[in-house]
C-alpha cells in the first residue's frame, strides 16, 4: 500500500468516526463520489470499524426516518438539470412516417409497380405449387433490377 493509500485510509477512518470540518467531509464525499477507489477504502474501513461504531436499535426506523426527513436532498449539488425535451419537428413525428408510406404504397399500387414484380402475365390456372412464392419472385425481380444497374 503506497503514501497515497495509506493517507486515504486515514481520512476515510476520520470521516467514518465522524471528526474533521464539515468543509473536510463535504470535500471527503466529493472525493468518494468521483473515485470509484476511495468508495472501495470506505467500504474496507468501514468492515474493520464495524466493531468502533455504534449500533442502532431499530435500523428500519431510522431508515425510514432518514428518507421521510424534509432536509435531506441526496446530492443536490451535484444533480444535473433536465434538460427541457424540445418539441419534436414535424418531420420527426411516427404519423408522418405512417402517411408518408402508406402514400407510396398507394402510388405503387395505382401505377401497376407491383404487377411488374411479377414474371409475366397473372395466369389463374396454373396450381400455386407450381408458381414459385412472392419472395423469391421478389428477390429474382431485384436481382435483374441490381444487374441491370451494375451493367450500365
Amino acid at each position: 500500500m503506497n503514501v497515497k493509500d495509506n493517507e486515504l485510509k486515514m481520512l476515510t477512518a476520520r470521516y467514518v468516526r465522524g471528526e474533521g470540518s464539515a468543509e473536510e467531509r463535504f470535500s471527503y464525499e466529493e472525493l468518494m463520489l468521483s473515485d470509484d477507489s476511495v468508495l472501495e477504502i470506505y467500504m474496507q474501513v468501514l468492515a474493520e470499524l464495524d466493531s468502533e461504531l455504534p449500533g442502532l436499535s431499530d435500523p428500519e426506523t431510522f431508515a425510514q426516518q432518514v428518507v421521510e426527513h424534509e432536509q435531506i436532498k441526496p446530492y443536490t449539488h451535484r444533480a444535473l438539470l433536465r434538460i427541457q425535451e424540445r418539441p419534436k419537428r414535424w418531420y420527426e413525428r411516427a404519423i408522418v412516417h405512417y402517411t408518408i408510406a402508406a402514400s407510396i404504397t398507394m402510388l405503387f399500387l395505382f401505377t401497376g409497380a407491383f404487377d411488374r414484380l411479377l414474371p409475366g402475365e397473372m395466369n389463374h390456372n396454373v396450381p400455386l405449387s407450381e408458381t414459385p412464392s412472392y419472395s423469391e419472385q421478389w428477390v429474382e425481380k431485384t436481382t435483374g433490377w441490381l444487374d441491370q444497374l451494375l451493367s450500365r
